[in-house]
């Protein structure tokens, strides 16, 4: 099942990034802009994680929280406005898992709500099959060619440069198959070129250290001595 996690802002502009955020990477995603729109949605929903605004139009972020903590130990993350630090760091005493500082990233959002995740036990999204953006899948991961990102099991984008990014596209392009350098050299500069086995090496080892091994142990790229490189995952 879909994680699903239940934000609370009164500000539609911040339910709109982290909707856009989380369900990029997996996450079911359900807002509410009031305590009284909260209750009813949380009512009928099964929520796995939530984010709460420190400040809402009518009630109070921190007293909603102690309310969720007598009953519920799923992860809570309050988000405070810069002014406000004050209540966030009172909010952690209280119970709260984490604390995010408006404006924030949507890098950091990700981060912050896979980690919560991750220390609750409780299972991080993964990228469903068939999900608009998503091309290629493997173990968890997600890539999508149009917006030129990948992203790792717990939500985070793992960071690749052009050349890395267009390797990994071509060997999961032909999953299974193993491509010769020349082919490789070829998807990444988009034209013949002669082989440099030490670029192509070169790329491929730091893909690698990006990219730990899969949950088999196997790793996701191996080398086919005198030929080239398969994608395995």
């Amino acid at each position: 099942m879909v994680p699903c996690i239940l934000a609370l802002d009164d500000e539609a502009a911040i339910l709109t990034i982290v909707r856009s955020t989380l369900e990029q990477r997996g996450f079911r995603v359900v807002t509410a802009k009031s305590l009284a729109q909260f209750r009813k949605v949380d009512a009928q929903e099964q929520v796995d994680l939530y984010l709460i605004d420190t400040s809402l139009p009518d009630g109070n972020g921190l007293s909603l929280l102690r309310e969720l903590r007598k009953v519920s130990d799923r992860g809570i993350i309050l988000l405070a406005p810069q002014r406000d630090e004050a209540e966030g760091v009172l909010g952690l005493e209280l119970g709260a898992d984490d604390t995010l500082l408006k404006p924030f990233r949507e890098r950091e959002l990700a981060a912050r709500v896979g980690a919560v995740f991750r220390r609750t036990g409780r299972p991080v999204a993964s990228l469903p099959a068939g999900r608009p953006g998503i091309d290629h899948e493997f173990d968890g991961y997600g890539l999508s060619l149009q917006a030129r990102k990948l992203w790792a099991p717990d939500g985070r984008e793992v960071e690749l440069t052009t050349s890395e990014f267009e390797l990994l596209a071509a060997l999961l392009g032909r999953r299974g198959q193993v491509l010769s350098r020349d082919q490789i050299m070829n998807a990444i500069k988009g034209r013949q070129w002669e082989s440099y086995d030490r670029v192509v090496d070169g790329i491929v080892s730091r893909l690698r250290r990006k990219l730990p091994a899969s949950r088999s142990g196997s790793p996701f790229i191996r080398t086919v001595h005198g030929v080239g490189y398969t994608f395995a995952g």
